[in-house]
């Protein structure tokens, strides 16, 4: 038999090569045609947790016990000197790809970007991704979890759905599209569609993503018990919110009372004892930014230990689901002929929260809601549940990645680029429960996955050349690992770089904290050093050698430039967020909603700075009740709704009682064709803005609002027309979360 070409894509079918006669007793018949995968092509599962620092794991020397993870490293190798890029959307594109992320347009986070090549969002046809590929090689291939590279514009039934799981090769997809989203109350997909079921509604997010995934994979060997499969199970834990139920919680009562300082120097001197660091590693200082832990008062210390509690819990809930998959292979018996990559981790710890932490992450981070001590007191007790958006202090962030210096968005410092990783593969592991500490870095998962396939990297794939892998196969590592591999890497993140080359990590610091969306402005952007480390000597980079090679710093200095050119760096841009064009210049100023049951992507449709003008035609009776069109969630959004016949407008930038505005009218309508009017009228982005309701022309309520939203919270909160998906705005008391009237029509119009 001819072997199968595998380097061109889609697999060419054969050649007819039967006979043809004139009746079908002359003929003879070919068997069906499908690309098959090679011969004894293992399994394929690609775990990735959210926002977690390269310690917080016990696997790794950290206070959180995660024993589903430990096993798999207990019988394959960890890797000490794995790399992501240093935030989720670029990391997550050179995963799927094998390429750098400014080549896959994804400098930055999808959800800012841009018209240049190397931030507008979109991966070439030239960088099809690993499960396109495996896909096209006769593999099944599903996605559970989170995925953020679905540029704006471009979230919603309209498509194009290029950017989706789908449409990158996943035949199954389900979990959510964007950074966040709320663990009580998802905003869920199946393919494309939005998921509409009450199943299993009443369970944890990372639950249902767990239970998602075995019952593909049991569907899945039902149909075709011998065709391997691809499953890239991406929870989003430990992201913000941090929510889990009490319980696990209160597992960890008192167990980071000693603060982030002590804490530091616990999970340090443990890596050493465990051999996951080196003999001799530095453990470096604390940031001045970061307040020590004894400068804190008493209901300081008392929120940030909650909150890191809670934290702590969350990802021994994600272990557990973690385990119940594991589990089931075993219990299928395919465990062994299964290749797992899990990676803790798409960054560093998040300190985005900054030194005193936050009860409505996004809200804090975009909406720049101000938080004082008394409301965390007494909020500290809900911290976990459903009424709560939080995150910890920076300081546990940085605690997260002991030894390293800094945490999430620091591409120039390895506490945000540096992440635990286990590979397993029964049979191929030469030391069960080893360290490696071959440099190792997300572009290497594809070439990986597809040398244990034993299918080539294509060069051509319908009918579009391919470019080359930016990443290599770390696959020989189970058996030979090679720590002093040539080997070097860019880093690049909002004006943070880093170079890697055999050893040597050169590094450029903006000095923007990730609490602030810019450098300071003492900071002459055109005049940054270059630091430079030899991570062969000094694993933590705690020793700025700069000054003793100042040919060195030279000479990767401009290779660092040539990568920069090569890879579409330019232009760098050092603020955090930035205004994002793609899919918003062109869009309609009108927007007609027929009826209800309507959800939009509100992040396809900005607000913020716009003034606009909605208008709802219904039919109701004096009693009805329900959300007419709402915007976002309680966290951060808006909805206009009726309650026993009663229209009602609230405006939240966050629960805080002061950050709510109401409008509220005297009596009920009732009626056919009932023409309810808002005006909004915005004084800037972010500014403050006056609302009026009418019924007809007759007003029933103004109001001003103090200061309005960037961005709705969560981040994939839905517009709703007759209902109020995902997390509602408000309580809805009378009826729910459906309008219990007839919509006819809601027209919206952005003003200039």
């Amino acid at each position: 038999m001819a072997q199968t070409q595998r380097d061109t894509l889609p697999v060419a079918r054969p050649a007819f090569s039967a006979v043809i006669g004139d009746t079908k007793a002359t003929a003879t018949e070919e068997p069906a045609f499908s690309a098959s995968a090679p011969q004894n092509a293992p399994n394929v599962l690609v775990f990735m947790s959210d926002d977690q620092g390269f310690s917080m794991s016990s696997t790794f020397g950290g206070p959180v016990p995660t024993p589903n993870f430990a096993r798999l490293a207990e019988q394959g190798v960890r890797y000490n000197r794995f790399h992501t890029v240093g935030i989720c959307s670029p990391t997550r594109a050179s995963l799927l790809t094998g390429r750098n992320h400014h080549r896959v347009g994804t400098g930055f986070l999808t959800d800012l970007s841009v018209q240049y090549p190397g931030y507008n969002g979109h991966f070439p046809a030239s960088t099809v991704s690993i499960a396109q590929t495996l896909r096209l090689n006769g593999y099944s291939t599903a996605m559970v979890g989170k995925h953020h590279n679905v540029p704006p514009g471009e979230r919603t039934i309209a498509g194009p759905f290029d950017m989706w799981p789908t449409g990158l090769g996943f035949e199954h997809f389900f979990g959510f599209i964007g950074g966040d989203t709320d663990q009580f109350t998802p905003t869920l997909y199946h393919g494309t569609e939005v998921e509409r079921s009450a199943k299993d509604a009443g369970e944890m997010l990372d639950y249902r993503l767990a239970t998602d995934a075995i019952n593909w994979i049991h569907n899945q060997k039902a149909a075709a018990p011998h065709k391997p499969f691809f499953i890239y199970y991406a929870p989003g834990s430990t992201h913000a919110p941090h929510q889990v139920p009490a319980e696990y919680i209160a597992r960890f009562r008192g167990k980071f009372d000693q603060g982030w300082d002590k804490l530091r120097e616990e999970i340090w001197r443990r890596q050493l004892r465990m051999g996951i660091i080196p003999p001799g590693t530095a453990l470096t200082a604390r940031p001045s930014e970061i307040p020590a832990w004894s400068k804190l008062t008493v209901d300081q210390k008392a929120f940030a230990a909650r909150s890191m509690e809670t934290a702590a819990a969350m990802l021994v809930y994600q272990d557990e689901q973690l385990g119940r998959v594991l589990n089931e292979l075993e219990r299928m018996g395919i465990f062994d002929d299964t290749l797992i990559i899990a990676i803790q981790g798409d960054n560093g710890a998040a300190a985005e929260a900054g030194p005193r932490g936050t009860l409505n992450h996004i809200g804090h981070m975009s909406n720049g809601i101000s938080e004082n001590d008394a409301w965390f007191t007494q909020n500290i007790e809900k911290l976990g549940g459903p009424e709560i958006y939080g995150t910890y202090p920076a300081g546990w962030a940085w605690a997260m990645a002991s030894p390293l210096r800094w945490t999430k968005e620091y591409a120039s410092m390895l506490g945000g680029i540096r992440n635990a990783m286990v590979m397993s593969w029964p049979g191929h592991v030469a030391k069960p429960g080893s360290v490696c500490e071959e440099f190792g870095h997300v572009v290497d998962v594809a070439p990986t996955v597809l040398e244990a396939a034993n299918i080539p990297a294509p060069r051509q794939v319908y009918g579009v050349e391919q470019q080359p892998y930016d990443g290599i196969s770390l696959l020989d590592s189970l058996s030979d690992c090679q720590a002093r591999k040539p080997r070097s890497q860019y880093f690049e993140l909002a004006g943070k770089i880093g170079y890697f080359e055999n050893g040597w990590f050169l590094s450029q610091d903006d000095h923007r904290t990730p609490w602030n969306h810019s450098p300071p402005k003492s900071v002459d952007l055109s005049k940054l050093s270059w630091e430079l480390y030899n991570l062969d000597e000094d694993f933590s980079q705690s020793r700025n050698i700069a000054a003793r090679h100042p040919e060195k710093v030279a000479a990767m200095a401009e290779a660092w430039e040539k990568v920069a050119r090569d890879n579409h760096i330019y232009p760098i841009d050092h603020n955090f967020f930035r205004v994002s064009a793609a899919g918003t210049g062109k869009r309609p100023k009108s927007f007609d909603y027929w009826g209800s049951g309507i959800s939009v992507a509100a992040s396809d449709l900005p607000f913020a700075g716009k003034s606009f003008e909605l208008t709802a035609d219904f039919n109701a009776k004096s009693t009805d009740s329900g959300p007419i069109f709402a915007v976002g969630s309680k966290f951060g959004g808006w909805s206009l709704y009726l309650e026993n016949g009663k229209p009602n407008f609230v405006y939240a930038l966050s629960t805080m009682p002061e950050d709510v505005t109401r409008i509220t009218a005297s009596s009920p309508i009732s009626g056919d064709r009932l023409k309810i009017r808002l005006r909004f009228r915005s004084q800037g982005v972010g500014g403050p803005a006056t609302v009026s309701l009418y019924n007809g022309d007759q007003e029933l309520g103004r109001a001003r609002i103090p200061k309005t939203l960037l961005i709705q919270v969560p981040s994939d909160e839905m517009i709703d027309v007759g209902q109020d998906s995902g997390t509602p705005v408000t309580s809805y008391a009378a009826a729910g979360r459906r309008f219990s009237g007839k919509i006819n029509r809601v027209s919206l119009t952005f003003e200039p």
